[in-house]
């Protein structure tokens, strides 16, 4: 009976005093009611659904009766309802003392147990406990016999089945043995006696499912789940496997309603979380489905499809070697498990690990000699070792088994060029275009397959072919704009382009080719005209919103400012986090941090924002000097995606940088602990600790010295750590093992910049020369070797060292830049070309914006240069460089007010000794502030 509460209209104080009476004598056996009769109230509570509730009043039943057997159970029903499952089995096992029906309670614990995994503890309790209904005995061998083939104890499995009665749980008992002896089809008839039905133990129609579906049976496993967790549908267990059956079955609104449930019931609970992952994997949120599977396996780690499903997930961000370290560990565990070997072997694969991966891969052929997939990667690294022939063999034999595989033919067809067979690499390139023409992504692999063979003919068969069998679909045109192209009809390929173009104007990949075709002025315009017609027409693509953008930084008339592009690209795709932070940058651009920073914001607080957006967040707080809120930015990314290494290197930083070092050091060896194959921690960990506990940090050194990928780093390190010491020589020491250690390149830079340190200058103009001579293309070197001339006042010899480099295709925009200082250095009137090459190139970095403004100046041109200055300090408002060169230029140009507010900006500890001195002349300039 439950509570009651009296709800009176007058005051109880103000009623006459037999009324009052009355009333509390009815109060008093209310509440005697209730509080004598809690097994009652319990039973309505939980036929109410109020499991907690009944919990409680289950608990104050067996307070005042502790011998009841029936408050016991009754208790045990409550406690099974809210997921507490051993305290159900204590309250069983307690009944059962008390005089239960042992018949009815105890194959119900066995059940508790069977259900939790806890196998060891029901063979060793229940094994030779006997019942005594016949029925009821064979129940609990059957379920003795269940957890005795999840130990792999066959023979004892065995001998429980053999003296019971035919029951639900000995049909799936007996199938279960068969399937552990490898006779699935056996055990699938098995389950005929089981029957599909409401009747049916909810645990009986569960395990029957597995092995329907084991047995390619989907429609019934999930039928027969539907039923067991209708049956029980308070058991989190059960509900969550039909949620992730439901999931496979492809009825993804269903499961993400189960989901929902259980998230309501318990949100951090292992099905709950488990479910969302699946559900974020299908929606293509990596970064949220992998964060998913780290909290489930950080209440299970070894659960094997989740290990699966975060392994692959490192995989597809290129996060290889920690999903190489998680396969290693779930192939020890489960050495039969095809799909982990499979992704294992890729793993090894793509570490270069060519032995092992052929090891794993002929580990999973002896489990399932007929595997494709496997076959494939064999033909691959066969391939990887030079054994081309051998490789070419192994994918026929492929094909063999999949003769209309479009992928395996243009791979083998790729294969045959390479070893000079061209005739036969042309035929499978027919074959692939004929099974692959409705694919339209492989069809343009085919067609750029024939153009790298040389056999243009072939390649506009192909694509003629794609166009035939797909009118409709832009991707076939465009290849055949391709193939026109190669064919030196530019004016058809344009043709062809536009005539797409004509048909969707928003089409992303034809405005990216047109583009690119573009070479006349007119073309340009018309390319540009393109561009405003797809804006005008709403895209749905994030790409056409980018590229227009940055074709309107060089328009020289545009019809629509980079501002509304972004602005718009935003507001109609607030998930792509590439638009959210252009238009960042160009708020930054401005000047305007306050609507940079709201749009930074609002994408972080995006609905379904991805992990990226709360990024973008923590570095534009970074970024304008709001540390503390890039702090707890970071704070909370490193908390909800662990996986991502980088934003907790980011918090480390932070945290350094206030002073709170011990926070930082237990981020940094939670790294190492986590990733000792990245290097990226140990080195961070390396700098926190250099300054004030140098022992420390050569600890640390050599701790990542014992891998051997991290050698050569490991004794740079060392030298770093005994130069800051005061320990030349032991540092020269170690920076020569280095160099043998295979550093060599940046050992001679080490040995260079403590030669110059140590004022023996004639020695690192030696070293110098020799690395030079023996890394002439390094651009590190050259770049280091151009830096100490313009420290030493020689800017021709800083240019002459960095223009071969520059003139080289490719050329990076940071040497363009250093080639660009130090000719405005030398002061070459190339300058500015060269500034303005490296600006294209990088148009929001604050240096390459510096470097191309103090070219302008060199070339006369003020205004541009104080406008790109202003730009520059407001890309990057804490350098202090950009901001001394602005202060300059304000006062050259008159504007005396303008250079006193911008040079009270300038952190001098940020300056060389050359630029401090020119800071203080500026100052003096100013009045002497």
């Amino acid at each position: 009976m439950r509570h009651h509460h009296l709800h009176l209209s007058t005051p109880v104080l103000a009623l006459p005093g037999r009324t009052v009476w009355i009333c509390c004598v009815l109060l008093g056996l209310l509440s005697a009611c209730s509080q004598g009769d809690p097994a009652a109230s319990g039973r309505e509570l939980l036929a109410k659904g109020d499991y907690q509730g009944a919990v409680i009043e289950f608990k104050n039943a067996v307070q005042a009766q502790p011998e009841s057997a029936e408050a016991r159970v009754l208790l045990a029903d409550a406690l099974e309802r809210v997921g507490d499952i051993t305290g159900a089995e204590q309250q069983l096992v307690r009944a059962v003392a008390n005089g239960g029906d042992e018949n009815v309670l105890v194959p119900r614990i066995a059940l508790m147990l069977l259900d939790r995994g806890d196998h060891e503890k029901l063979v060793r309790e229940f094994k030779d406990r006997k019942l005594a209904s016949r029925e009821a005995d064979s129940t609990l061998r059957a379920t003795v016999a269940l957890a005795a083939v999840g130990l792999r104890r066959i023979p004892l499995a065995q001998a429980q089945l053999e003296a019971v009665v035919d029951t639900p749980a000995v049909a799936i008992a007996r199938a279960q043995l068969l399937v552990a002896s490898g006779k699935l089809p056996e055990a699938v008839s098995q389950l005929g006696s089981v029957r599909a039905e409401a009747a049916t133990p909810w645990w009986v129609l569960r395990a029957a499912s597995r092995i329907a579906v084991a047995g390619g049976d989907g429609a019934r496993g999930l039928e027969l789940l539907r039923l067991a967790h209708e049956a029980v549908p308070w058991n989190r267990g059960v509900t969550g496997e039909y949620g992730q059956a439901l999931i496979g079955a492809g009825k993804v609104e269903q499961a993400a309603a189960i989901r929902d449930q259980l998230r309501k019931k318990a949100p951090n609970q292992f099905w709950t979380v488990y479910l969302d992952a699946l559900l974020l994997a299908r929606d293509g949120r990596t970064d949220a489905s992998h964060a998913a599977a780290l909290k489930v396996l950080a209440v299970a780690p070894d659960h094997a499809p989740t290990v699966l499903l975060a392994a692959s997930a490192e995989l597809q961000s290129g996060d290889v070697a920690m999903a190489d370290k998680r396969l290693q560990a779930l192939v020890h565990k489960e050495p039969d498990s095809l799909p982990a070997l499979r992704l294992l072997a890729q793993s090894q694969y793509r570490l270069g690990k060519l032995a092992e991966a052929t090891e794993i891969v002929e580990r999973g052929l002896r489990l399932a000699p007929g595997d494709a997939q496997l076959f494939a990667l064999r033909a691959e690294l066969e391939w990887a070792r030079g054994e081309r022939s051998q490789a070419a063999t192994t994918l026929a034999a492929v094909l063999d088994r999949r003769p209309d595989d479009a992928s395996t033919q243009l791979r083998l067809a790729e294969m045959k060029a390479a070893l000079g067979q061209r005739a036969e690499a042309s035929q499978l390139l027919e074959r692939a275009s004929v099974a692959g023409v409705r694919d339209s992504v492989l069809h343009d692999r085919i067609v750029a397959a024939s153009l790298r063979m040389g056999d243009v003919a072939q390649a506009r068969r192909v694509a003629d072919r794609g166009v035939e069998a797909n009118p409709a679909d832009p991707r076939a045109r465009l290849a055949l704009a391709a193939v026109q192209h190669a064919q030196k009809d530019a004016a058809g390929a344009w043709a062809t382009t536009l005539a797409v173009l004509d048909a969707a104007p928003t089409q992303p990949q034809a405005l990216t080719v047109l583009a690119a075709m573009s070479r006349t002025p007119q073309q340009r315009d018309e390319t540009l005209a393109r561009y405003a017609r797809a804006f005008d027409a709403r895209p749905e693509s994030a790409q056409v919103f980018l590229q227009y953008a940055d074709l309107l930084r060089l328009a020289p008339k545009p019809a629509h400012t980079r501002l509304a592009v972004l602005e718009r690209g935003v507001t109609a795709l607030p998930v792509v986090v590439a638009l959210r932070e252009a238009l960042v940058e160009e708020y930054l651009r401005a000047g305007d941090v306050d609507k940079a920073l709201s749009v930074a914001q609002s994408g972080e607080a995006t609905h379904n924002a991805p992990a990226a957006a709360g990024a973008l967040l923590a570095a534009t707080y970074e970024r304008i000097g709001k540390t503390q809120l890039a702090t707890e930015s970071y704070r909370k990314l490193a908390a909800n995606y662990p996986q991502r290494a980088e934003w907790r290197l980011a918090l480390a930083r932070l945290e350094a940088a206030a002073n709170r070092r011990s926070e930082a050091t237990t981020i940094l060896r939670a790294l190492i602990t986590e990733r000792p194959f990245d290097i990226s921690a140990y080195l961070a960990l390396v700098e926190l600790s250099m300054k004030d506990n140098p022992d420390e940090a050569l600890s640390i050194a050599r701790q990542m010295g014992r891998r051997d990928e991290f050698k050569g780093a490991a004794l740079l390190l060392e030298g770093d750590i005994l130069a800051g010491l005061g320990k030349p020589d032991a540092a020269l020491k170690q920076f020569a093992l280095a160099s043998k250690a295979g550093a060599e390149s940046l050992a001679a830079l080490r040995i260079v910049r403590l030669l110059d340190g140590e004022g023996r200058r004639a020695a690192a103009d030696q070293e110098m020369a020799g690395a030079l001579k023996r890394f002439s293309s390094d651009p590190s070197i050259v770049s280091a070797a151009a830096g100490r001339a313009l420290a030493a006042g020689d800017a021709a010899r800083a240019v002459g060292l960095l223009q071969p480099l520059a003139a080289r295709p490719g050329v990076s925009a940071v040497l363009l830049n250093d080639l660009a200082w130090a000719q405005v250095q030398a002061g070459q009137p190339q300058a500015l070309a060269t500034a303005k090459r490296a600006a294209t190139a990088m148009p929001n970095n604050a240096n390459v914006l510096d470097t191309l403004a103090m070219a302008q100046v060199a070339a006369g041109q003020r205004a541009d240069a104080i406008a790109n200055l202003r730009v520059a300090c407001n890309l990057s408002p804490l350098s202090a460089l950009p901001r001394l060169h602005l202060s300059e230029q304000l006062l050259a140009s008159g504007d005396r007010s303008g250079a006193s507010a911008e040079v009270q900006k300038v952190d001098a500890g940020q300056l060389g000794e050359k630029d401090r001195a020119a800071l203080a002349k500026l100052k003096t300039a100013l009045g002497g502030l």
